[in-house]
């Protein structure tokens, strides 16, 4: 704990989680949750089971990042839920027809959790994509309470 804050009570302990994956991306005929890596992560969230358990009461912030390389064709919805729900600002849809281009999808939110919560990074459709050079970043999400 660090020095009391000007309510006297102490500081509180950062809360933060970084997930990526590399190489290949593939998500379920039918659509499901982003497949993730954990690489970093804190005791008040914890990444189990496909999802990121928000243990602590507050207010997060959370942003990810899809990139789909230039041989990608396909046509899905990202999102970030809570508990299944949509999360507003979050939602980006990828019509990527062009197999010449590549495209890189982006969300994130602010949010308030009055009780432990699942976090999912989401796809609607279904889809496997391959990096373009081994060891490329293909998805990532970051966030951390505010």
């Amino acid at each position: 704990m660090g020095p009391p804050g000007p309510g006297g009570g102490g500081a509180r302990v950062p809360q933060f989680a970084m997930l990526y994956q590399n190489d290949l991306l593939t998500v379920p005929f039918g659509g499901g949750a982003v497949p993730l890596t954990p690489a970093a992560q804190s005791v008040g969230i914890q990444f189990q089971e496909g999802a990121l358990r928000l243990l602590q009461p507050g207010v997060y912030c959370f942003r990810y990042l899809v990139l789909f390389p230039v041989a990608a064709r396909l046509s899905t919805v990202l999102s970030l839920r809570l508990n299944g729900e949509v999360l507003p600002g979050s939602v980006c849809h990828v019509d990527k027809e062009n197999a010449g281009q590549p495209f890189t999808a982006a969300g994130q939110t602010v949010f308030s959790l009055e009780e432990p919560g699942e976090l999912t990074l989401w796809a609607e459709k279904g889809f496997s994509i391959a990096a373009a050079a081994e060891g490329d970043t293909l998805a990532s999400l970051a966030g951390e309470q505010l």
